[in-house]
This record gives C-alpha cells, structure tokens and sequence, in this order.
C-alpha cells in the first residue's frame, strides 16, 4: 500500500559523470518534481566525483549540487546511463553502491538505462534480476554472468534494486515509484503532465532498431539479414540462408548465436517482425501487415507479437501509429 502519510520527505541523490545520457537523467527527475509539485514529498539533488559541472552526451553541461562525497545514506541514490565504461572498476563508485545496497530501512537504488552495468560492477546485482538497454545485452550477459538480466523489461525490482532499460524507461521506472510513495492518483497526474503513457504493455524489444542494423557491417549476416527483408515470404530453413549467406549451416547457426544471440528461425521471425511494426506505423491493416512481412496469416503474426513482446499487433499499433 502507498504511503501518503509519511512526515518525512523521501531524498533522491542522482550521481553524474562526464557522458550521461541526459534524458536518463532530466525524465527521471522530472517526473519526481512534477509529483512534488502536487504533493510535497521529494528532494532532489545532483552529485558528481569532485563537486564540478558535467557534459552530458548531447554536450550540454549541467550544475550539480555537492560531490559523491556528501551522499545523503537516507537518500534513494539514482544512477543514470550513458559512457559508463570509465566508471567500471571505479572503487569510489563500488564502495558507495555497496554500503547504499546493505541499507534496510526502505532506500532505494535506480539505475536508468545502461547504469545497471556500474551496480553489475559493484557485485550488487550478483544472483538478481535486473534489465538494461537492449544493446548492452551483449556486454551484459558476457561481462556480468551471474546476473540475472531480463532484457525485454522496461523495469525489474529485486529488493531494494530498481533497475530500467533505455531512456524513457527510466520514466517508466518513475511513475511506478511515484505510484508506490503517493499512490496512484498522483502518479497518474504526474504522467498526464509529462504526456506519458502510465503503463506500456510489452517490452523493451518492441522499440528496438531494426535487427538488420544491429548485424556487424558487412558481415555475411547483415547480408543475409538484407536477402530475408527483401523476400521475407520466402521459405528461410537453414540451409537456404547458409546458402544464401554463402556459409555452411553450422557456421551460419553459430555466428547469429555469436553475433545477435538468435537462433535462425528467431533470426528470421526478428526480422519479419521488424517488417510488421513498419507496416502497422503506416496503418496498415493487420492482414496486410502480415502478408507484407512474410507471416501470411494473421495468428501467425500475432503469435510472434505476443511471444517477442506481450502484446498484440492491435495493441501495438494502438500505441504507435
């Protein structure tokens, strides 16, 4: 149950470093300050290593209001995604994020986007369940083996550990913590505010980049991918994308296990899939959509929608078209 009735106000503390992501920053933390505007109840500031301004990667520089140093420990510490590869290994941040997970009395961490790799870093995330953007899935998976990532969520909670995917998840994240403090109703004034869906349906992999543009340069499966969009109807075994890819079958199944970690038939579904969401974002009907992208029946179509991303292709279109 919400707790509207606490005297005490609930501080946030945001860390930033040179590269952030700025949205991974500014959605959040609007979102708080909307919120407080219609109940009092969030303190916000911003922190970085030694207490000076930060370029975020739209190169705008922004103000902070003390060092890392000067953590509030009653405070929710919020860490936002960007150009973390300089922060991993940071012992500053690992020391931090440690003493800030040992806390029991209802503190909160929240990771945006790809800052979920800096608390994997910290040994934090170890044997829980955690989501990041999807084209860290890669680096993820491999570098933090012991995590359990759930990379279509648009958020996860393990405990006192809030973890989003990219960008305006972390929004996402938010109206549902905002939810927890105030309750609903405020949550659902502050996302009226912000012009933002309360809850989306579905997963991260719904917004994705089309699965041909993910494939390496000109590797024989960014190739491959190019043949199967362009005769998505065709009948694509395994044998005719080896052959097409000029590859044998247990190269080609090998390398999209390496590369996108697909097998073919989901390498081939993905990219149907990707056809599909182009047709509905043009209005096309659902039948259309699945004849344009290979699926011909419309349950096939809407099987795959519901398997790669809860919802159905009405539901999608509905949403983004």
């Amino acid at each position: 149950m919400p707790n509207t009735q606490l005297e005490h106000y609930r501080h946030i503390d945001a860390f930033v470093y040179h590269g952030i992501n700025l949205l991974d920053l500014a959605g959040p933390m609007q979102a708080f300050w909307t919120a407080d505007s219609y109940h009092p109840k969030y303190k916000l500031r911003i922190l970085s290593v030694d207490g000076q301004p930060v370029e975020t990667q739209p190169g705008i520089k922004i103000a902070v209001d003390g060092k890392i140093s000067d953590w509030n420990p009653a405070a929710d510490l919020l860490i936002p995604g960007g150009r973390v590869d300089k922060e991993l290994g940071s012992s500053t941040l690992r020391s931090l994020l440690q003493k800030a997970a040992a806390r029991a009395n209802g503190e909160r961490i929240i990771s945006i986007c790809s800052g979920a790799l800096i608390l994997a870093d910290a040994g934090i995330l170890d044997g829980k369940q955690a989501s990041t953007h999807w084209s860290r899935a890669s680096t993820a998976q491999t570098d933090f083996p012991d995590v359990n990532w759930q990379l279509n969520q648009l958020f996860v909670n393990s405990g006192n550990i809030y973890t989003s995917a990219g960008v305006t998840a972390g929004i996402d994240l938010t109206l549902h913590l905002i939810e927890q403090d105030l309750g609903a109703a405020i949550s659902l004034k502050t996302a009226q505010e912000l012009v933002v869906y309360l809850r989306r349906n579905g997963g991260q992999a719904q917004f994705s980049s089309a699965l041909s543009l993910q494939a390496a340069g000109q590797s024989n499966i960014a190739k491959l991918s190019e043949i199967i969009l362009s005769e998505p109807e065709a009948d694509w075994t395994i044998e005719n994308m080896a052959k097409s890819a000029g590859v044998s079958t247990r190269t080609l199944h090998r390398r999209l296990k390496e590369d996108i970690g697909a097998t073919p038939a989901q390498f081939v579904e993905r990219l149907r899939l990707d056809l599909a969401r182009t047709a509905l974002l043009k209005r096309s009907s659902i039948k259309q959509a699945a004849h344009l992208s290979g699926f011909g029946h419309i349950q096939n179509l809407r099987r795959a929608f519901q398997r790669n991303f809860g919802i159905t292709p009405s539901e999608y279109a509905e949403r983004f078209s």
